[in-house]
Formats: C-alpha cells, structure tokens, sequence
C-alpha cells in the first residue's frame, strides 16, 4: 500500500501565463533530479478543471512503495521541496498540501511536515 502527496492552490484569479512557465519549469527540473523515478509517480499536476474556479492548481504524487524509510524520506523532502518553489512561484493563492491523512505546513517559507 503506497502513500501519495495532495496539493491544492486556490485564489480568485487564473495562473498567469508566466506562472504557468516558472511551474512547469520548476516541475520539469524535479522531475528529472528525482532519484527514483523507477520506483514512483512523478509530480503531476491535473488539468484545469473551470467547474472549480477557483482551484488553479491540484494534483497528485504517489510516494515510491519501498519500505525504506529513508527512500521515503528522500522522496517527500523532494516533493516538498518542488512545492515550494511553486508556492513561492504562485502568489496569493490559498494552499493545502497533505500526505494522505498528515498536513503539511508552511513555516519559515518551505512546506514541512507536521511533527
């Protein structure tokens, strides 16, 4: 049984298209530092969905099924990590990120787990 890592933007208005360019790049570059793609999804974000407008931005990333802790470990620090850039990316915009049933939060201007 695997875990996977939620995230959800909203805000009143639409990603800006420079938005939408520093996101992909940022996700771009995660995607290929991660060290194992083999073994897990890669970061994804949905397609935009207009009959929730004021989500601009969700998805979804499974966690590797290993059961070493610190592939695990590496793994959400990773995501966690993209997440940030494209917060910081993103202004304005009201977040909610989790790993299944556990928030993260936002603290000293990167998300972490709580704990």
């Amino acid at each position: 049984m695997g875990v996977s890592l939620y995230y959800t933007a909203e805000r009143t208005t639409l990603l800006t298209e420079q938005e939408q360019e520093n996101i992909t790049l940022i996700v771009d570059k995660y995607n290929d530092t991660f060290e194992y793609a083999e073994e897990a999804e890669s970061f994804d974000l949905y397609a935009y969905d207009d009959s929730e407008s004021e989500v601009i931005l969700a998805g979804a990333t499974k966690m590797p099924s290993s059961m070493n802790v610190e592939i695990l470990m590496y793994s959400i620090n990773h995501w966690l990590q993209c997440l940030t850039e494209v917060r910081l990316a993103v202004a304005d915009a009201e977040w909610h990120v989790h790993l299944d049933d556990s928030d993260a939060i936002w603290l000293d201007d990167k998300w972490q787990m709580e704990g």
